[in-house]
This record gives structure tokens, C-alpha cells and sequence, in this order.
């Protein structure tokens, strides 16, 4: 019989895993829009937004259950969103005077993104072993 009581979820990964599937979201809404309405958007744009909500979604879901590769996930999506929105401007052929946006925004999706991704891998547990399985005598 175990003695032990669960371990309730912490409020930040509440909060991280809301932010992720927020982000995820907003991911599919893109793509959805682009297949069902037959956007003008180049395809690689699609393309990208299909992986950055996957990786929104792992995300949310490892953050929520408290999977230790939630971090990795995370820091995935952030530096596959900044590589998107830098990959913007000369997707969509911008001047260059558009471009700085898309500098800040990609910076402002590390700043969020990269915290969260430390504060998921210091508050995930790892994998369970053999030895922790193990009766202890």
C-alpha cells in the first residue's frame, strides 16, 4: 500500500502549459486558415507553422504531465518560431525597413520561451529507473 499523497502540479507549470497551448493555437488557426481558405502565403510558411503548433501542443501536454523532455520541447519551438519570423523577410520579400519587427519578435520569443523551457527542466522529474523501482531491503 502506498502512504505517499500525490504530488499536486505546481502553479507555473499551470501556467506554462496554458501559455503553450495558447501558442499552439494560434499555431493551427494559421495553418487552418491558409488550407481551408487557400491563402496566397508561400507553403514553407504552412509548413512551419504545422511544426511550431506540434511542438506547442508536445509542449503543453509534457509541461501538464510533468515529462521531463517538456524543456526540450520548449526551447524547440522558441528557436523554431524566431527562425520562422526572421525567415519572413525574405519569404515575403520585405523591405528592409520591415524587417526590424521581425528581429524584435523573435527576440521577445526567446525571452519568453527560453525561461520556460529552464523552469520546466528544474521542475520535471526525470525518467524512472530500474534502481528506483527497486524494493529497498
Amino acid at each position: 500500500m502506498n502512504t505517499t499523497a500525490p504530488s499536486r502540479r505546481p502553479a507555473g507549470r499551470i501556467v506554462v502549459a496554458l501559455l503553450f497551448v495558447a501558442l499552439s493555437l494560434s499555431a493551427w488557426q494559421q495553418v487552418f486558415d491558409d488550407v481551408l481558405n487557400a491563402s496566397n502565403e508561400p507553403l514553407a510558411i504552412t509548413a512551419m507553422q504545422t511544426l511550431i503548433g506540434a511542438l506547442a501542443a508536445l509542449t503543453s501536454w509534457g509541461a501538464w504531465i510533468g515529462a521531463r523532455w517538456s524543456a526540450w520541447l520548449a526551447a524547440a519551438y522558441g528557436i523554431a518560431t524566431a527562425g520562422m519570423l526572421l525567415s519572413l523577410g525574405p519569404l515575403l520579400a520585405l523591405p528592409a525597413e520591415a524587417r526590424g519587427g521581425l528581429l524584435f519578435g523573435a527576440a521577445v520569443v526567446l525571452v519568453i520561451t527560453l525561461p520556460c523551457a529552464w523552469y520546466l527542466r528544474r521542475t520535471t522529474r526525470p525518467a524512472p529507473t530500474e534502481a528506483d523501482a527497486a524494493p529497498v531491503e
